[in-house]
């Protein structure tokens, strides 16, 4: 018996390993048929240069030292992206079928044609000649360093042929890794005007030409335009001189940790502005949205947001009129009035009341004054609401109401300002709103 069972374990043992040897020798002639329709076979991570010839444009890029794709002769950088590319796009071309070796290069037109991708990898070359369109006109003849005759896909080829010099290039406004979140400061020059922008934690703050905190999107937009816009042409004739860059008419500023990059852009032609980086000696042009997302007022780059708060965290909050405090506090998910826990707190009356406070801005900015408090009925205010959330708390006092606006004061921020009188009466609420309404018994 004991003999049986080590027969039929081995016998087992010897259907696994035959099964493993057919389905791996499978997979291998699979890979192999595979490679074999491949143009170039070769890793595409050992490619060190990459010629393109396409008539009379040519366009040679090669691996430096530091493992940066730099443009031959001009030591451009390249663009990463637009590198793997095509890259991909060249050891994915495929050998749609097989002439085999012809004795006249000529009649395919390879015996002198002016279109040639080439690539050297670990030391050695190959070179892809591409010579005429077949009569459906929907492939290249081809051969690799004048041997056999093949065809590829016009398309295909056509992708990697068209590329130009521009399209190789690195095309960043600041030719640097800069994560947005990295960044700590950004100081924008225009002829008098000086903006600067501070990070404290996670909020960005305006230090000149005033005291406040920014608007998240407004900051956001000008880090967009300086770190993901794209250079729209390189300057390859003008001087600094001629572009405006001798005396830039504006300057910004990037300061991420313990570097500063500059941009500096001269004059404005049509809608592009001439420009240089402090990294670069080259002249390019950009956008003009880098500047005109820029809102000459200062106020429209100070957060109107009133109530920054995610309402899911808030677990208190008071409206206070005079003498009087109506106080919600949050005990396992539901409100509760503090004094008077007996009553039944409508859950939506109190989302919605967040709600509308999440969503108050500011209409106007008002200069700040010890004064204007007293003026506005401010010091002491007419009413006072209080949101607070597990980390934090926000106040905001409501004052008078002067035709279509109420005067208010953020004593956080210290700053006054106005809101309309319909997104008041939204806020402006007593405890009857809030309480659930009972159903009538039929």
């Amino acid at each position: 018996m004991k003999s049986f069972k080590k027969t039929l374990f081995l016998f087992v043992i010897l259907i696994v390993v035959v099964f493993y040897y057919f389905y791996q020798n499978k997979i291998n002639l699979k890979k192999k048929g595979k490679d074999e329709k491949k143009v170039f076979a070769f890793e595409k991570e050992k490619i060190k240069f990459i010629l393109i010839k396409n008539q009379d444009r040519e366009i040679a890029i090669e691996k430096n030292a530091s493992g940066i794709w730099i443009i031959k002769g001009k030591n451009y950088e390249c663009d990463r992206d637009e590198v793997e590319s095509l890259i991909n796009k060249i050891t994915l071309l495929e050998i749609e079928r097989n002439i085999g070796k012809v004795d006249d290069l000529g009649i395919y037109g390879l015996l002198t044609t002016e279109k040639k991708i080439e690539i050297n990898y670990d030391g050695e070359k190959q070179t892809l000649y591409i010579g005429d369109e077949t009569p459906s006109g929907s492939y290249f003849y081809t051969t690799i360093n004048k041997n056999d005759v093949f065809l590829v896909y016009k398309w295909d080829l056509n992708n990697i042929l068209e590329r130009k010099e521009f399209d190789l290039r690195d095309k960043r406004i600041i030719p640097t890794d800069i994560h947005k979140s990295d960044i700590e400061q950004i100081e924008i020059k225009k002829e008098k005007l000086v903006y600067l922008f501070k990070k404290y934690g996670e909020k960005w703050y305006i230090e000149n030409p005033i005291k406040d905190l920014a608007s998240e999107e407004q900051i956001e937009k000008i880090i967009e335009n300086l770190i993901e816009r794209k250079i729209n042409s390189f300057e390859e004739k003008k001087n600094l001189k001629q572009c405006g860059l001798e005396n830039p008419k504006i300057i910004f500023r990037i300061k991420v940790r313990d570097k500063e990059y500059f941009v500096y852009l001269g004059e404005k032609e049509l809608d592009k502005y001439y420009s240089k980086n402090s990294l670069k000696p080259y002249i390019f042009l950009v956008d003009d949205r880098i500047v005109e997302d820029i809102p000459e007022n200062i106020d429209d780059l100070r957060e109107r947001k009133i109530f920054d708060i995610n309402i899911s965290d808030v677990v208190e909050f008071s409206i206070v009129k005079k003498d009087k405090e109506l106080k919600f506090i949050k005990e396992k998910g539901r409100f509760y009035i503090e004094k008077d826990k007996k009553k039944k707190v409508s859950k939506d009356k109190v989302n919605d009341f967040l709600y509308d406070l999440k969503n108050l801005e500011i209409d106007e900015f008002i200069d700040y004054s010890t004064k204007k408090l007293s003026e506005f009925s401010l010091s002491p205010p007419l009413v006072k609401v209080i949101v607070k959330d597990e980390k934090s708390k926000i106040e905001i006092d409501f004052g008078k109401k002067e035709k279509e606006k109420i005067f208010c004061y953020h004593p956080e921020r210290k700053i006054i300002f106005t809101i309309s009188t319909s997104d008041y009466e939204k806020i402006d609420r007593e405890e009857e709103f809030f309480i659930e309404k009972e159903e009538k018994k039929k």
